[in-house]
């Protein structure tokens, strides 16, 4: 009896010493989330209030439908986008940013990929001079547009979307030097997306004059995401999570237009000639048939 016993004995420990192991295994395993999120997002311009910039706002308030404990502050320092996007790579000072997408960028950081502009960073108006406008209202196509030069960002995505178009583009790192490019004669146009260029226009108009080809738009497919590193998750689950709240309850929604409604409604897009353009560094995983997440030309009022 005794010999039948002390194994069964034997076998029961040993199964419950092994099942305490694993359990002791899996808590060391388990990551846990910090207490509180310390979300630090890139310094916009100077002369922008942060405290009514849409990308910020839609952060701040995922941030809190999430149900995470979070701080949220700016960087001490204005960097340019390639710099922000490098210390979010490697764990440095900044670990969110919104950006427009490009393969690059998926590969080396983590996106989160709901279109937060829903696709109108890719509806662009451009500048131009008062000078140049009698020639440039002559432009109805493409083909028009490969006779004059475009000015962009250095490292900018839109800049390889537009030259792989066959499109001229002079490029500048610094923001404000592209408006002094456009002045001093070194661009005909400067694109910019229509939920950009009134305010722009706005600030820059002072000092040149600056004005808005009234006829022709381009369009193409450009999300913008929020950016998190890839080894850091914990801010990028937090987002996903309020991002996903805000989407089922309709505040997604009411939040874009709120704060984005009147720069579509004051383009006058239906006036517009509009190009199209091909964007042939758009991601394989971008989520071109969720029409949930775009804004569609005929849903423009």
């Amino acid at each position: 009896m005794l010999k039948i016993v002390f194994p069964c004995l034997l076998f029961l420990f040993s199964t419950c010493l092994f099942a305490n192991v694993k359990t002791i295994n899996a808590k060391k395993n388990r990551v846990t989330p910090p207490t509180t999120l310390h979300v630090v997002y890139p310094k916009t311009m100077d002369s922008l209030d942060e405290e009514v910039l849409y990308p910020l706002i839609l952060l701040r308030t995922a941030l809190k439908r999430s149900g995470y404990k979070f701080t949220l502050s700016p960087a001490p320092e204005l960097l340019s986008q390639n710099r922000v996007l490098k210390e979010i790579e490697t764990t440095g000072s900044i670990n969110v940013t919104w950006s427009m997408t490009n393969q690059e960028r998926e590969d080396t950081l983590l996106p989160l990929r709901v279109p937060i502009f829903k696709g109108l960073f890719g509806w662009r108006l451009m500048f131009t001079t008062e000078d140049k406008l009698p020639r440039l209202k002559q432009l109805k196509s493409l083909d028009d547009l490969k006779s004059i030069n475009l000015v962009q960002g250095t490292d900018w995505p839109d800049t390889r979307i537009l030259t792989s178009n066959g499109l001229t583009v002079a490029t500048a790192m610094d923001f404000e030097s592209l408006f002094v490019m456009l002045d001093r004669g070194r661009g005909d146009l400067f694109p910019r997306s229509v939920l950009e260029i009134q305010d722009e226009l706005a600030y820059f108009k002072e000092g040149m004059p600056l004005v808005v080809l009234p006829h022709l738009m381009l369009k193409y497919k450009s999300p913008i995401y929020f950016f998190f590193n890839k080894h850091n998750t914990n801010i990028a689950k937090a987002v996903s999570q309020g991002i996903k709240v805000m989407q089922q309850s309709g505040e997604f929604d009411e939040l874009f237009f709120k704060y984005n409604g009147n720069f579509i409604k004051n383009a006058h897009l239906h006036d517009k000639i509009v190009i199209e353009l091909h964007n042939y560094d758009l991601p394989r995983l971008t989520p071109v048939n969720d029409k949930s997440l775009w804004l569609a030309f005929d849903q423009v009022p």
